[in-house]
Parts: structure tokens; sequence; C-alpha cells
């Protein structure tokens, strides 16, 4: 073994704060085959696992159909499964789970033409925009209707309704989306009372002009918009600007369930189709990422999303569309696109395994085509590995060097492929420990320079 220089031990070993550790295990494959152009969006409903995903070209509209899959066995393995599901010929669709356990459904059969969006007469909208399907059964049958968004003229048209719905305590629903006109884009909360089928906007987050005056470059029309609550009652709103480490997202609060908005701040990172989920272990997460800059995990320890830690990579091959869903009170299953290919990744947010120092560390660790191997542990139950990115392949000139998350083996099997999740060409080190039966770890050992 190398010695490390001190500072590179301290980056190697950071943690994103004083309470939480962020554990994923290793990647599972969705899906592959031609076509993906998203992550799509999974939903962890009971026994099952879904992921919903766009299977055409990605034109914004101009051609259509969706794909799904879906997992028995907490997302390890996953079964292709029908196309147009529960929506056929759907531009996208995605899937929530309401509070009293059904599943709801909401497509996007239309998109306006990007190119009008300043045209002075707004875009007609189809009676059959958008549909909603609505399962009482976790998704073996659907009821299936049309949905309606009224939209004020003022603000133009709405351009796409965005996941994730909540649900207030009278059993309101809010849905974020943004709308085109000639005045400008918008970010804004849609409310329904009817479970779905009729949409109002609730209020406008925020808008193009609002974000710019903050100081985000605001270089895309794609307005994609989160919404959360928070631990401290207020709701959390979370806005692309563009599609590069130069472009910001903006963060935006209310206070009064959505009503109204304060100014909107400018975050120190960016991404693309930002998601929030609030644990119900309290910690706030959000998840983003861009094509040459990771689908990075975020995290605001004391659930209130005013402060956050430093982004922890979940993998450094993605797309910008990946999708993110609660899968228990500490879960949360990640799906990314990649090379013609859906990956699942299961995240664990919790507090920090105890270290054992008798738990013996692994010995002998190799990196070769992508596979790290190691020598066994006597005791062991399952091995930690956390890549630390040392120097970027000459590809990646503006990526971000940030702390991966930690991963976590399933069994004990000395051997992780780790290729389509590091940054082709650059140069990594390894920490490793081991994990005993009791969930308690070794002392971490960390491997030469690869």
């Amino acid at each position: 073994m190398k010695i490390l220089i001190p500072w590179l031990l301290a980056f190697a070993s950071f943690l994103p704060g004083a309470e939480f550790e962020i554990v994923v295990a290793p990647r599972a494959t969705v899906v592959e085959h031609e076509g993906i152009t998203g992550g799509g969006y999974p939903v962890f409903a009971g026994e099952r696992t879904f992921v919903i995903y766009p299977n055409h070209p990605d034109d914004f509209g101009g051609s259509a159909g969706t794909g799904s899959a879906q997992s028995e066995n907490g997302s390890l393995t996953w079964n292709r499964g029908a196309d147009g599901w529960p929506m056929p010929k759907m531009i996208d669709q995605w899937v929530d789970q309401l509070e009293n356990g059904d599943l709801l459904a909401v497509g996007i059969r239309w998109v306006p033409d990007p190119q009008k969006r300043r045209d002075v007469t707004p875009q007609k909208v189809p009676a059959d925009a958008w549909q909603i399907a609505i399962s009482q059964d976790r998704g073996r049958s659907w009821t299936i209707a049309n949905a309606a968004i009224d939209c004020p003229p003022e603000l133009g048209i709405i351009t796409r309704p965005l996941p994730h719905i909540i649900e207030d305590k009278n059993g309101v629903l809010l849905m974020p989306a943004y709308a085109w006109s000639n005045r400008g884009n918008r970010a804004v909360l849609l409310q329904s009372e009817d479970r779905g089928r009729h949409w109002t906007v609730r209020s406008v987050v925020t808008t193009a002009i609002a974000m710019i005056e903050a100081g985000a470059k605001v270089s895309t029309p794609w307005l994609e918009t989160t919404v959360s609550p928070t631990k401290d009652g207020a709701l959390l709103a979370i806005v692309r600007t563009g599609s590069n480490t130069g472009s910001s997202l903006v963060t935006v609060r209310s206070t009064d369930a959505g009503k109204t908005w304060g100014a909107p701040e400018k975050l120190p990172f960016a991404g693309k189709l930002p998601t929030l989920h609030l644990l119900t272990n309290g910690a706030l997460t959000l998840v983003t990422a861009l094509s040459k800059n990771h689908c990075r995990l975020y995290l605001s320890e004391d659930g209130t999303g005013r402060v956050w830690g430093d982004g922890h990579i979940i993998t450094s091959l993605s797309g910008g569309n990946v999708g993110v869903s609660m899968a228990g009170a500490d879960k949360l299953i990640i799906t990314t696109p990649s090379l013609r290919r859906i990956n699942a990744w299961n995240v664990r947010i919790g507090p920090r395994s105890e270290v054992a120092s008798d738990v013996a560390v692994p010995t002998n660790i190799g990196f070769s085509k992508g596979e790290l191997t190691w020598t066994a542990s006597a005791g062991a139950a399952a091995y930690r590995v956390t890549p630390v990115l040392i120097k970027l392949g000459p590809a990646y000139t503006e990526t971000d060097i940030l702390p991966y998350a930690t991963i976590q083996t399933r069994d004990a099997s000395t051997r992780l492929e780790l290729g389509r999740q590091l940054l082709p060409g650059s140069t990594y080190l390894f920490e490793i420990s081991a994990v005993d039966h009791d969930g308690q770890v070794s002392p971490t050992v960390h491997s030469e320079i690869f």
C-alpha cells in the first residue's frame, strides 16, 4: 500500500454531517434496449417496485411511447413489463402512491411546440393532453380518465406537469409544473381537489426573470421543478435553470402551504430534473444529475433545506434525467440512464454504523478492467467500498471532484464491478472495510492509486 498525503485521507473519509451516512447497494440493471433517453420514474408499491420510462427519442413531443419494468425482490432483479402501461401512447408518464395506498399515474399525451412559446396567441391545448389512471390494487388494474388543467391566460399554457405529487392533510393534491407564454416562463404549483381529474394553478413559484435577478444563469425554458414539505412545516421548491455546471439550481420557500412564495435563491450546484424527498427519519434529500457531472445526492440533515451538505456521487455515468422515489423510512430508489440501459440504485440514509476494531480489514486490493477485488476478511458478511476520485480523465475537464456514496456489497463476495459507475480514463483510489453479521464495520483500509 502507498502512503497517502493527509489532505487526501481526510477527503476520502469525508461524510455528509454529524448524524447520517449515505450507503448505496451495487448497481442493478432495470432494462436495456435502444431508445432509452431517461431513467424513468420508480415507485415503491408494497411488495413490488415499478419503473415507467420514455422509450422514444428525447425531442420534446415529436414521438411517444413508454416502457415499464417491475421488481418483486426489492429491486435486486427486474423483469421487463408491458409497453404503454398503464396508459398507452404517452410521451411521458409516472406513478405516485397516495396516502391511502392508491396509485395515481399521470400521463402526458401532448406538449406544446417550444418554437412557438413566444407567440402572442397561445397554442391550443387538446382535450386529451393529459390523462390520469388510478389503481386501488397496487397496479393490477387501472381506471383511466382524461385530466384537465386550467391555466389563467396571463400565464400562457401549462407546458409540462412534473413529478412528484404530494398530498396535504385535507386530501388536496399538489403537483409542480412549468408554463410558457409570450410574457416569459414560470414554475407553478398546481392543485387538485378531486383526486387528479381537474387541476388549477395554486400559485406561481418563481419566474425566469426573478431567477436571473437572483444571480442565476437561466439558459433553458425547461423550468423543471420539484416540491416537498420540509421538517419545519414549509414547502420547498428546487428549480432547474440550465444544462451545464454554470446553471445553478434555484431554491424557493413557501410558509403558507404553497399559496405564496419567497424570493428565489441560487444554490451552489447545478443539475437537471431535481427531485426532493423528505424521509420519515427527518432527512431532506435532493437528487439531480448532469450528463458529465455525475448523478448526485445532497442531504439537508435537519430536514429544512436551508443548509445542504456536499453532493455525494451515486454514479458518474448517467444522463441528466434520473428518477427517484422513497422506498422506506430511510431509503430511496434512484434510476439512472446510461448507454442504452436503465440502472437502479438502492440508497440508505441513516445513522452511522458502529466501528468494531476487532473486525479484520480486507487486504490485497486490486483493480483491473473496471472490477475491484480484495482478499476476504474472516467473519465478514459484506464489504463497504468508497471510490475516491483523484484526477479527472481528459473528457471530463468541467466535472466536479466530489465524494462518492459508500457502496455496500449484498454478500461476502470479494469482487465489485464498477466499470459502469466510474469516470472512464480517471484516477481513483478505494477505501474498503468489512461488515460483520451485526452490521459493525472494520477500520478502513486504503488502496493504492489506480
